[in-house]
């Protein structure tokens, strides 16, 4: 396969910024930034309520549904937590991000705040892209993108969630427990592996399920090829009256009785941008295994 690069062309490039401005680390870090857009006559917009932030006449101001099918990447300055709601319009509309840490982990991030000069190399020469496999989810007729997991569990405190896993129709499992994790690779060193599930490096294709607190002496996680279909439903004999579906942190579905959520590898990828040149054990290392 082709390996895709990006570079920005001075006059011509135009760039979006998700900013979680709120934050005391990514005003300096995004002012930063579009100085060094300004400087390189690089076309820069940010969503509208930014305004009341940022005062510089360079910038343009748009929602990003209007404006991402235009620009040629989208830069997201904040934490994990921050990248993963931005990564979903990038996704949607097929352009590569560059992650920028401004929080506390930053797995997903290339560059640290304070290394945002670095962000010119990207005028200066083509940088590599690394697409990396995310989740479609479907619940009925509703679906979504998971770039890290979807967790499936108990929304009441007390409660054991009584679930059961199939792979495209055969039964894999039935748990007694909190609730289950199904990660991508970029996903097993978050909540995944937080449950005991393993790490996967991130050039690899795969579906990893972890349950979560498990009421059982013996229960692993399962590795699945990416081409599988895995459903989740539950039986409700725990006395729970529904189930909560979060996808990368948020809540986005209820699961109910006779109901099942669907989770595949998805035929959309996300991309990473590599400014840094830092590989994932390198990353793995700074960041989880140094922090120890």
């Amino acid at each position: 396969m082709k390996e895709e690069k990006i570079k920005l062309r001075k006059g011509k490039s135009k760039v979006f910024i998700f900013a979680n401005l709120a934050r005391p680390n990514v005003f300096p870090c995004t002012e930063k930034l579009i100085k060094l857009f300004e400087k390189n006559k690089i076309e820069t917009y940010l969503v509208p309520q930014a305004k009341e932030f940022i005062s510089s006449e360079y910038v343009k101001f748009s929602a990003p549904e209007e404006i991402l099918c235009e620009t040629d990447m989208v830069f997201i300055i904040g934490g994990d937590g921050t990248i993963l709601r931005a990564a979903k319009y990038a996704v949607k509309f097929d352009k590569p991000i560059i992650g920028i840490n401004a929080g506390r982990l930053g797995f997903l991030s290339d560059i640290e705040s304070e290394s945002i000069s670095m962000a010119e190399k990207l005028i200066k020469e083509y940088c590599p892209i690394e697409k990396r496999n995310i989740l479609e989810v479907e619940n009925g007729e509703k679906t979504t993108f998971a770039i890290n997991d979807v967790f499936v569990g108990k929304n009441q405190p007390g409660k054991t969630a009584e679930l059961f896993v199939e792979c495209n129709g055969h039964e894999v499992c039935r748990y007694r427990a909190d609730g289950i994790v199904i990660a991508t690779p970029d996903g097993s060193t978050a909540y995944s592996m937080s449950a005991g599930g393993p790490v996967l490096d991130t050039n690899l294709n795969a579906i990893i399920m972890t349950p979560v607190c498990p009421h059982s002496l013996i229960s692993c996680s399962v590795v699945f090829s990416p081409e599988k279909l895995i459903t989740v439903g539950s039986s409700f004999s725990g006395g729970e009256k529904a189930l909560d579906v979060v996808v990368d942190g948020e809540k986005v579905f209820t699961l109910e009785k006779d109901q099942k959520i669907a989770v595949k590898s998805s035929d959309k990828f996300i991309k990473f941008v590599n400014l840094s040149g830092r590989g994932f054990y390198e990353i793995l290392n700074q960041k989880i295994i140094g922090r120890r």
